[in-house]
């Protein structure tokens, strides 16, 4: 593990040389975030997830090639293990050509473009999700195409990449075969509303599908208070569509100053379609969670983070591998750090 940190930073120095002698400007970023964490569920303590705990290591480099060509690259150091492959623990590394000002076209690994707010923010940002998001793989190589709008406002991109599923559902048999998915989504900005919404078409076994449509809405009320709104709807052929196998969620942000960002949020799931369609959010599944937390920004950017949150879960979870329990609580501190390792040339 050490002498793979070891190279993976002395690559990135090499490479930040290499791409920076033409004059482009070459990003190289680490961030880090460390937690104190205790979990009990109906009131016993649960050991494993306890205590002080290293959450994240991340490199991640990024910037032109040419005025056309750019590249994208963040790897989970934290993530290399015995289980997991050097590619496993890649969250995005990508090449986009961008064509002119409206059209672009990637192909790498990157974020599977479902919609909803949830989905967001970096997993260093994280502190509370919906159970589906906990169990859904959501990073995956393909190819995509983007559309930006004259006026700036809307984007869209069409997605084909490998199915979430191709690799880690242990309910499927071995020689499957290959596995896609075809994601389509649009980001919107108008006025005091921002949209996050998406039609996928995912195979959760060779030429079998499940459908998402996910509405991600923002709200931004003021300069310092942000609502979001999530509702996902999942479906598979044969099933009833609406409001059987759901996800809805609400946060509210609030910054009474520069400094200080205070959240709620309300999540909910459930999956009473009585088939084995849905792999991340299991049939026979309905639970809910509450919580709030607070960050605290020292330096007055996002270099520095203090945060502190707390959550309740209660209902009933049939996956035996997933994360939300009934009457599960838990406690969170922690602190976020992220340093510049080299800064773009001016």
């Amino acid at each position: 593990m050490i002498n793979v940190r070891k190279s993976l930073i002395g690559f990135f120095f090499i490479a930040s040389n290499a791409f920076g002698q033409d004059g482009n400007p070459v990003h190289v970023s680490v961030e880090a975030r460390a937690d104190f964490q205790q979990e009990s569920i109906n009131g016993v303590k649960q050991r494993e997830n306890s205590g002080f705990k290293g959450n994240l290591l991340n490199v991640i480099m990024h910037g032109q090639l040419t005025p056309k060509f750019s590249y994208m690259y963040r790897q989970r150091l934290s993530g290399i293990n015995k289980d997991k492959s050097f590619f496993d623990a890649t969250d995005w590394l990508y090449l986009t050509y961008q064509a002119n000002s409206h059209w672009s076209l990637t192909v790498g690994k990157w974020a599977v473009l479902v919609g909803g707010w949830e989905f967001d923010p970096a997993p260093i940002d994280v502190f509370q999700l919906f159970e589906f998001c906990y169990t859904f793989p959501c990073y995956s190589w393909g190819v995509w195409a983007g559309y930006e709008t004259t006026d700036k406002k809307d984007k869209f991109y069409f997605q084909v990449v490998e199915s979430p599923f191709q690799r880690v559902c242990p309910k499927q048999p071995d020689g499957r075969g290959d596995m896609y998915a075809y994601n389509l989504i649009w980001y919107g900005k108008h006025g005091f509303y921002a949209s996050d919404w998406s039609v996928n078409m995912i195979e959760y076994a060779p030429h079998r599908y499940i459908n998402y449509i996910s509405l991600g809405n923002r709200f931004c009320l003021a300069d310092n208070l942000r609502v979001d709104v999530d509702v996902m709807n999942r479906a598979a052929s044969g099933q009833r569509f609406l409001f059987q196998d759901c996800s809805v969620t609400a946060r509210v942000d609030y910054q009474p100053v520069r400094e200080v960002n205070v959240w709620a949020k309300a999540s909910y799931d459930v999956n009473q379609t009585g088939t084995a369609a849905d792999l991340s959010l299991y049939d026979g599944t309905e639970i809910t969670r509450l919580g709030g937390g607070v960050e605290y920004f020292p330096l007055k950017n996002n270099k520095v983070r203090l945060h502190a949150n707390y959550s309740y879960a209660f209902g009933k979870n049939t996956n035996p591998c997933g994360v939300l329990q009934d009457k599960q609580s838990l406690v969170d501190l922690g602190v976020t750090w992220r340093v510049n390792v080299l800064p773009a040339k001016q």
